[in-house]
């Protein structure tokens, strides 16, 4: 139920980086200023949490992937590469959560030279977050892939061209997305926006076309080992809760920032909202609300799971005349 669970979670998380992105796109293409309240303006650091809670995603999921290799005991030629799917995920995580400008004490901006880092304020732009998440989504497909070929052996007599080709392709995808990423500080912040859909694009392309090749190298694959469900540890389970809570924050996070960028507009710049309550809460209150209604949420549904195991009790089952 786990390797289910987390499966249709990876498969439903890896589109929405894309479909937040062509948002932006949008929100840019339609007012400039709107983007830039957005990203640079009084909801930038909501994004920072974002990025945090992202990068949590993405470990969390690689990290349940890597412990269920362990279950299939012909995993040990797949796990030496863990450690730099791991190396990868982290640097693109601590990229991805690099603030453009920090918040300091005077004597810090004054040994700064100004309000951003003289160094980090590089990675603290679209450029550098764009690459990241993309990088992080080629990742942790690789991970996904390494899982599904564990304990498996192809039959077919063009295995190793196939493998050679993914190889091939998962390489010219990264080396796009980087060079894109770094292309994009030497242009306009409008030519910037419009590189993230090239980035985009091919991952998604990598992702399809990898997944057809290996999809038709394993149809008829020789299994050389059985996977011993059951046996994965623990802490597992842990991690899936984690995912789940994460996600749910995460959603109700940018449900703010979603409906707050329109301030106090109907239709931002368009249809002006001239009631008394037309004002955007803070930021300390909207986490707050937001935090609430997740712990209910969560709530709600261990009270429904408790009810149902109630059904397995023998004081519920078949106490006094409950099979009269």
């Amino acid at each position: 139920m786990g390797y289910i669970g987390n499966f249709v979670a990876i498969s439903a998380f890896l589109p929405l980086p894309f479909a937040g992105y062509w948002l932006a796109k949008e929100i840019y293409a339609f007012s400039q200023t709107l983007g830039l309240t957005m990203m640079g303006g009084a909801f930038s650091w909501l994004f920072i949490i974002q990025a945090v809670l992202i990068g949590n995603l993405f470990l969390g999921a690689n990290y349940y992937l890597w412990l269920g290799m362990g279950r299939i005991s012909g995993a040990q030629p797949f796990q030496k590469y863990i450690k730099w799917l791991l190396i990868a995920v982290a640097a693109c995580f601590m990229v991805w959560a690099t603030p453009h400008s920090i918040i300091a004490t005077v004597s810090e901006v004054r040994a700064m030279g100004g309000s951003t880092h003289p160094i980090l304020t590089f990675l603290g732009v679209m450029s550098a977050k764009n690459t990241a998440v993309n990088i992080l989504i080629l990742s942790t497909y690789m991970s996904f892939l390494l899982y599904r070929r564990t304990g498996k052996e192809p039959t077919v007599t063009w295995a190793k061209a196939g493998n050679a080709a993914q190889l091939a392709i998962f390489t010219t995808a990264a080396a796009i997305v980087i060079f894109l990423g770094v292309y994009g500080y030497f242009v306009e912040a409008t030519v910037r926006i419009k590189l993230s859909v090239p980035q985009v694009l091919s991952v998604l392309f990598t992702m399809v076309s990898v997944t057809i090749i290996d999809v038709l190298m394993y149809r008829k694959a020789r299994s050389t080992s059985e996977v011993r469900w059951g046996t994965v540890p623990p802490i597992s389970q842990y991690v899936l809760i984690f995912i789940a809570v994460t996600f749910t924050w995460l959603m109700g996070l940018m449900g703010y920032v979603r409906s707050g960028l329109r301030q106090h507009w109907h239709v931002y710049g368009v249809i002006r909202d001239t009631s008394p309550d037309a004002f955007t809460p803070t930021l300390g209150f909207a986490t707050k609300i937001v935090s609430v209604t997740v712990l209910i949420f969560f709530a709600l549904i261990g009270f429904v799971f408790w009810l149902a195991s109630l059904h397995d009790k023998d004081d519920f089952a078949g106490g006094g005349g409950a099979h009269a």
